[in-house]
C-alpha cells in the first residue's frame, strides 16, 4: 500500500517538472465561448492551512454516454419588488396584475410599524378587494422564511386579477418592502447571462425577453450590476430583437468578497412590472496555461505548462476523448491533476496510461472540456471546449 502511494507522488511530483521538447505542439485555437485569460495579477499569498502534495488521477467514462457542458441559468420571474415609504401607502400604491390568485407580500424596513392583515387594502374594481391571509409570521417562520417583524402575505381571492390596483394602509409608518408574485400570470420576464463564471476585466452578455400576449412595443427594462460586497453600477440595456442586451464589462479591480456577482433586471410590459437576477462567478486571472503542451499516444500521457502569478494550487481536469470503431471521437476517461506552485512557470500533467480504453477506441485523441482551476479561491481560470489533438 504504502508502494503505491509513494508511486503516485513522485508520478505527481515529476508532473511540475519541466516539459522535454520532444512532440511538442500549441493548443487548439480557443472558440468564442472560452474562457482564456488575457492578462495575470500577482494577488497576496493566501492565508490559512492549504494541501500541498500533488495529486493525480483519472477514470473510465462509458463512450455511450453523451457528455455536454451545463449551460448558463436562465431565470424566469413573475413577480416584483419594490420598496415604498408610508405616505405612498396611505395615497395608495400602485399595483398592476395579470392573473388571479396573486400572492402580496409586505414587511417593515428598518424598524417600521409591524403590519397586521387588517391594516391592508387592496382597492380595484370599483371598490375593495377580498385579500385572504395566507399565513401567520410564526407558520412562515416555521415554515423556514426569514421574515421581518410585522411581515403580512395575502392572497387575493376570488377572480379578482388582471387590472390595476391600489395597495393602501392608514396605519403605514416608515418603509416597507412590497413584494408581488404572480404564480399564473402568462406575463414573465426571462433573463440569462451567456456564462456561468468570468475573470475579472472581461465582458458578460445578457439577454432580457419579456414574454407574453405578442411582443409588447412599449416595454421597457433596466439593470444592475452588483458585487458580492454590495457595490452596484448601473447596465444600459439596448433593444435586440424581441427582447433587451447588454454587453456587460467587469471591473479589473473585481472585489475579492467571496461570493457571486449579479445582473438584477428591473422590466415592465404587459401592463405588469417583473424583476430577475442572474448570478455567476468572478475572479482574478492568477495563472493560465501557457506554451506548447506534449503528449504521448503510447501511455496517454498529456503535460500542459502554465504560468502562475500568485501562490496557490491549481489543478487542471479534462476529458479524454478516443476514436471509436465508427471513427467518431467520443469520451472514455475523466482526469484531474493538482499540485501547489509558486509564482513562476511549471507544468501539469493529466495521465490517462492506467485507463483500459474500450473495445475498439484508440488514437487519434483529444482533450476536450479542459479547465484550470485556482482551487485556493475555489474559481475558473481557463476553460476551453476543446484543447489537445495527439
Amino acid at each position: 500500500m504504502r508502494k503505491a502511494i509513494h508511486s503516485t507522488l513522485t508520478a505527481a511530483l515529476i508532473s511540475t517538472l519541466p516539459v522535454a521538447a520532444n512532440a511538442a505542439q500549441p493548443l487548439l485555437p480557443h472558440g468564442e465561448s472560452d474562457q482564456i485569460p488575457g492578462r495575470l495579477v500577482a494577488l497576496p499569498a493566501p492565508s490559512g492551512q492549504f494541501e500541498r502534495a500533488p495529486v493525480q488521477f483519472a477514470w473510465a467514462l462509458d463512450p455511450r454516454i453523451e457528455l455536454s457542458d451545463p449551460a448558463p441559468f436562465q431565470a424566469e420571474s413573475r413577480e416584483f419588488w419594490q420598496t415604498v415609504d408610508a405616505t405612498q401607502l396611505k395615497r395608495g400604491f400602485a399595483v398592476s396584475l395579470s392573473a388571479p390568485g396573486a400572492l402580496i407580500r409586505v414587511s417593515p424596513v428598518h424598524g417600521a410599524m409591524p403590519m397586521q392583515p387588517a391594516d391592508l387594502q387592496l382597492i380595484g374594481n370599483g371598490g375593495a378587494v377580498s385579500l385572504a391571509p395566507m399565513a401567520s409570521e410564526a407558520q412562515l417562520r416555521s415554515a423556514g422564511m426569514a421574515v421581518t417583524t410585522g411581515t403580512v402575505v395575502m392572497r387575493l381571492a376570488g377572480d379578482n386579477g388582471n387590472g390595476r390596483y391600489r395597495l393602501q394602509s392608514d396605519t403605514a409608518q416608515g418603509r416597507y418592502l412590497v413584494h408581488v408574485f404572480e404564480a399564473d400570470s402568462p406575463v414573465a420576464l426571462h433573463a440569462q447571462a451567456d456564462r456561468l463564471h468570468a475573470l475579472a476585466g472581461d465582458s458578460v452578455k445578457l439577454d432580457v425577453t419579456m414574454t407574453g400576449s405578442g411582443r409588447d412595443e412599449q416595454a421597457q427594462a433596466e439593470a444592475l450590476l452588483v458585487s458580492p460586497d454590495g457595490n452596484s453600477r448601473a447596465v444600459r440595456l439596448q433593444r435586440s430583437g424581441a427582447g433587451f442586451g447588454a454587453k456587460v464589462r467587469l471591473p479589473e479591480d473585481a472585489s475579492g468578497t467571496p461570493g457571486l456577482w449579479e445582473l438584477q433586471v428591473f422590466a415592465s410590459g404587459h401592463g405588469v412590472q417583473r424583476d430577475a437576477r442572474v448570478a455567476f462567478a468572478v475572479t482574478q486571472p492568477t495563472a493560465r496555461l501557457v506554451g506548447d503542451y506534449a503528449a504521448n499516444r503510447g501511455d496517454r500521457r498529456v503535460q500542459l505548462p502554465l504560468q502562475a502569478t500568485t501562490a496557490g494550487r491549481y489543478e487542471v481536469r479534462a476529458t479524454l476523448y478516443a476514436t471509436g470503431p465508427d471513427r467518431a471521437l467520443r469520451p472514455v476517461a475523466q482526469g484531474h491533476s493538482a499540485a501547489w506552485f509558486e509564482p513562476g512557470r511549471g507544468v501539469l500533467a493529466l495521465d490517462f496510461g492506467t485507463i483500459r480504453l474500450p473495445e475498439g477506441y484508440g488514437a487519434p485523441f483529444e482533450l476536450r472540456h479542459l479547465q484550470l482551476q485556482d482551487q485556493v479561491r475555489n474559481a475558473a481560470l481557463e476553460v476551453r471546449a476543446r484543447a489537445v489533438r495527439f
